[in-house]
């Protein structure tokens, strides 16, 4: 009868191979700290892994990823994953808000729309694959307000940006202080800046660690979307938010 491993030991073990793919190399010594396990645990563990091809051991007893890994995510993209875990949830945030919802990624310097859920009659001119410009929308500019600092840098000195609408916001700094405002509250609004007539609210989608992925949004037109009526929608894009991440990388 073989040992089987005790409990919580496996869910060490997966927890392994992300600090390696941080660090890019890593000893036992380091590991065993990270995770609080004995350095026997860790070399066993390590052994087990580099055996099946997932972790490869270099000089001096350090470790990096292996190419195991490789075979199992060929022809997987985050992307994918992201759209097939988001779809319902989108389509039910839609419903609760009796609202248009989207979910966007930032694709070089644009926001590409991965979904779309609209309600009722209200056309709202995106569609799924579009592109627009990200300065103006919701989803836009909670994906560049989490941007590193240099990208945002370089983001808003590659100008002009281009007023849409009487509201948009053109100038690099008054742009730059939107941005820093939204980081620090989570969520950001599009009032009327991309189409006359339409307010949005978005809220970041982050993966396990805390990176913004995409931006979740519920748009409608006015006067269906009062700025008070955003304040009480917040909470469910949050939700949403959240369990999109606890789905796609666990809770």
């Amino acid at each position: 009868m073989t040992d089987q491993p005790a409990p919580g030991l496996l869910d060490k073990a997966l927890s392994l191979l992300p600090l390696v793919a941080r660090a890019g190399t890593c000893s036992l010594t380091q590991l065993a700290g990270e995770l609080g396990l004995p350095l026997s645990t860790i070399h066993r563990l390590a052994q087990d892994l580099t055996r099946h091809g997932y972790l490869i051991r270099l000089g001096r007893g350090r470790y990096r990823l292996g190419p195991a890994l490789l075979s199992l995510a060929a022809g997987l993209r985050l992307e994918d994953m992201l759209i097939e875990v988001a779809r319902p949830l989108v389509q039910d945030l839609a419903r609760d808000c009796r609202a248009c919802v989207h979910l966007g990624s930032f694709d070089g310097e644009m926001v590409t729309y991965l979904l779309k859920r609209g309600f009722g009659r209200e056309k709202i001119f995106s569609a799924e694959g579009m592109q627009l410009e990200a300065y103006c929308s919701g989803i836009g500019k909670v994906l560049l307000a989490h941007l590193p600092a240099a990208d945002r840098a370089r983001y808003l000195a590659g100008g002009p940006f281009v007023a849409l609408t009487p509201r948009t916001i053109t100038d690099p700094a008054r742009l730059d202080e939107e941005l820093t405002r939204i980081r620090a509250q989570g969520w950001a609004l599009d009032d009327e800046e991309i189409l006359t007539g339409l307010r949005c609210a978005a809220v970041p989608v982050r993966d396990r660690t805390g990176t913004v992925i995409a931006a979740l949004s519920v748009s409608a037109g006015l006067p269906a979307m009062p700025v008070a009526r955003v304040a009480d929608l917040l909470p469910l894009l949050h939700r949403t938010a959240n369990t999109i991440r606890d789905r796609l990388f666990g809770a």
